[in-house]
């Protein structure tokens, strides 16, 4: 199924395009153009087909942030504020790196594909996250959100200390969907101020410029403007910032959700910890944890596939395995909600009823996988009637 998968998400890119390299409203549109006319050649194999769909989800994620840039009323100048200047930068850099690796997949024959994989990391790319909750289209989490709002925020009238919780499990489970519904919870929006949401990576422990963007990230959620930021460049830059983000949460409770963590070192190790640390001087460098204040009842969440990652930064009694979801009709809720999103409003619902049973079961227990599902059919679905269930069935 994953060639079937990544052929319908190619055509999905490709489609969301215009003939003409020409679109107003999209921010680096060059660079979308020259991916589309690889990804309309290119030959999609086994070999490459799990790498190009991590791109093509980041690549449509993208296509949406940079049409949002495109259209944002620029000041007078012609210019971007700073805020906006600062998401176009770190968008462009992320435009620039998914290029780079769609290239590598697909310039890449079976015989050096693991090593074009190797090049992940040194290309820049990264999965990206939000904590934006897209209501009503996440299901069947229920006793899960429960059972890590008990985690994390516990007796909500005690104070002091800062909790850590890790959500752990293999790709596609829901990890980053239980964040966000932690994050957005009305227990967590009336508790915490403020709220940050960083998403790390692959990369996350690719060195001291990779640290400095975990803390910008940090500093422009707490609302620095980014020539303050930027002033922080000389030899300590890493203790200046780090001290700002302590300065900045001190006599604050908040919540802290780094998504996506796959690997971490000693300056990512135990945020939740050192208690009674008083750093100085260039001491503020060495550790996250510095920048962490934990006098006020704080949370951190991390979620990784890495069981080992989490507990390195948070400890392993507060770490929760997401369970696959335990009843067929949250994937058919999932399934239906991106099968409606994307079907015509005229198709024919009599062959996707009638293949229920078979379509969870193709789930495999992954919920981005029935919402992958239903993307394809309802694609397939809106093609030309020549298109046969033996077609659909393939897709499986």
């Amino acid at each position: 199924m994953a060639v079937e998968v990544v052929q319908f998400l190619v055509r999905k890119f490709v489609d969301s395009l215009p003939e003409e390299a020409s679109d107003a409203e999209l921010a680096f549109s060059a660079h979308f153009y020259d991916v589309k006319a690889e990804l309309e050649k290119a030959a999609i194999s086994p070999a490459n087909a799990d790498e190009l769909r991590v791109c093509l989800y980041e690549l449509d994620d993208l296509l949406a942030e940079c049409r949002m840039l495109a259209r944002r009323p620029k000041t007078p100048a012609g210019c971007f504020s700073p805020s906006e200047a600062w998401r176009s930068n770190k968008a462009k850099k992320r435009v620039v790196a998914v290029k780079r690796r769609v290239l590598q997949c697909v310039q890449s024959d079976s015989s050096d594909h693991a090593a074009a994989l190797e090049d992940r990391a040194a290309a820049g790319f990264s999965r990206w996250t939000t904590s934006w909750l897209e209501e009503g289209r996440i299901h069947g989490f229920d006793q899960q959100l429960a059972e890590l709002e008990v985690m994390a925020f516990g007796d909500c009238a005690s104070d002091g200390g800062l909790t850590g919780v890790g959500i752990v499990g293999m790709a596609g489970v829901g990890k980053t969907a239980l964040a966000q519904l932690v994050f957005n919870s009305p227990r967590a929006r009336c508790r915490f101020f403020p709220r940050i949401w960083v998403c790390l990576s692959r990369t996350a422990c690719a060195g001291a410029d990779v640290r400095k963007e975990v803390l910008q990230s940090m500093l422009m959620a707490l609302g620095l403007e980014e020539e303050v930021i930027l002033t922080m460049d000389g030899g300590n830059s890493l203790a200046e910032m780090v001290l700002a983000v302590h300065e900045h949460l001190k006599g604050k409770r908040y919540l802290i959700v780094f998504d996506d963590v796959w690997d971490v070192d000693g300056w990512y190790a135990d945020v939740v910890g050192c208690q009674n640390a008083s750093p100085t001087g260039d001491e503020w460098a060495e550790r996250l944890a510095f920048g962490l204040p934990k006098e006020k009842g704080g949370v951190v969440v991390v979620t990784s596939r890495l069981p080992q990652a989490a507990e390195k930064m948070v400890g392993k009694s507060n770490s929760h395995r997401v369970r696959p979801l335990a009843d067929g009709e949250s994937y058919w809720a999932i399934f239906m909600d991106a099968f409606s999103k994307e079907r015509q409003p005229a198709t024919d619902l009599t062959i996707v009823n009638n293949m229920k049973d078979e379509i969870v079961e193709t789930c495999g227990g992954l919920p981005s996988a029935a919402k992958t599902l239903g993307e394809i059919f309802a694609r397939s679905l809106s093609a030309p009637a020549s298109t046969s269930s033996q077609e659909l069935s393939k897709n499986k």
